[in-house]
């Protein structure tokens, strides 16, 4: 049985992850005032709650590869620096990928620790972070440009209220996803050598003050400062990003949903003839992604090295 240290890591990463990724789910909705921030705050505790306990355990098989030797003190190892990069993302207001930064950590502890790479798999992963958020970006721009040519002219207020009820939904979808491969691949971290149930129970209590607690920075960024989001682009980013995640965990790879919506809201934003697209914070996000994949690799390394 793991000690309360270890659960009250991994209550704090779920909470830090929860809010940090609530842009992404409803940001678009509650920026384009569909529905209220305290209804999208909600909404996606309960995605993520349905998607951890329904998907959640699709990830033990990364957590497995990645972290074959297990052992209380790597796992907290690798809590440590993924919440020590989630604080730093959480005061510059930047979305940040767990997925990224925790299976970094991961790579860096297990190659500290003098086990065989799956490099296969390592390369397997990265492929994916790679050429999903790209499928995305070209889905939504063909996606957004076949909508805007079949567009209904009468009836507007139908269609607009049609478009609302899609994006409420793709929103949830994206809570959901993010509950079964983010959260998901926290928990199993955890309870690879802890009871499952009570990881589980901890978990959705996180879920819930973090998404009450730690929305505000990445939400106003992601909703306000990278594109002013219409209905229609916001509906189609959310559906394309919300169905690469959930590709990617029914084949237990992890993938953040942040770098998915990203590349979607910028496959949306190129559709149009007039620029939307703020390109300073975008590139931002892609740098501190790349960043951060390395510092949590060598920190991984240096801190299980030393330790070891």
């Amino acid at each position: 049985m793991f000690g309360i240290i270890t659960y009250a890591l991994g209550f704090l990463l779920i909470a830090l992850v929860a809010g940090n990724n609530l842009s992404v789910c409803f940001g678009s909705v509650i920026a384009s005032r569909v529905i209220r921030r305290r209804t999208g705050v909600i909404l996606t505790m309960i995605g993520y709650a349905a998607g951890l306990l329904l998907q959640g355990g699709l990830l033990g098989h990364t957590i497995s590869v990645l972290l074959p030797s297990g052992g209380e003190a790597a796992i907290d190892i690798a809590l440590c620096i993924s919440i020590a990069i989630f604080v730093v993302s959480q005061i510059k207001s930047i979305p940040q990928s767990l997925s990224i930064t925790l299976t970094a950590v991961l790579v860096g502890i297990d190659a500290a620790a003098s086990t065989a790479l799956k490099l296969d798999f390592i390369v397997y992963v990265v492929a994916f972070w790679v050429l999903m958020p790209i499928v995305c970006a070209i889905f939504v721009l063909a996606l957004m440009r076949l909508l805007r040519k079949k567009a209904v002219t009468r009836h507007v207020w139908g269609y607009v209220g049609w478009i609302k009820l899609i994006l409420i939904v793709s929103s949830f979808f994206v809570a959901f996803t993010l509950g079964g491969n983010t959260i998901g691949l926290v928990v199993e971290l955890m309870s690879s050598g802890s009871n499952y149930a009570t990881v589980t129970t901890i978990a959705i209590m996180a879920i819930i003050i973090g998404a009450v607690a730690f929305n505000s920075g990445p939400l106003k960024r992601v909703g306000n400062e990278i594109i002013p989001m219409r209905y229609l682009n916001a509906a189609s980013a959310q559906i394309i990003s919300a169905l690469m995640v959930e590709i990617a965990t029914l084949y237990g790879i992890p993938l953040s949903n942040t770098q998915t919506f990203v590349a979607s809201v910028y496959g949306a934003g190129v559709s149009y003839r007039q620029r939307l697209i703020r390109r300073h914070p975008f590139f931002t996000m892609i740098s501190m992604w790349i960043a951060t994949a390395f510092i949590a690799l060598a920190s991984g390394y240096i801190v299980m090295y030393a330790l070891g």
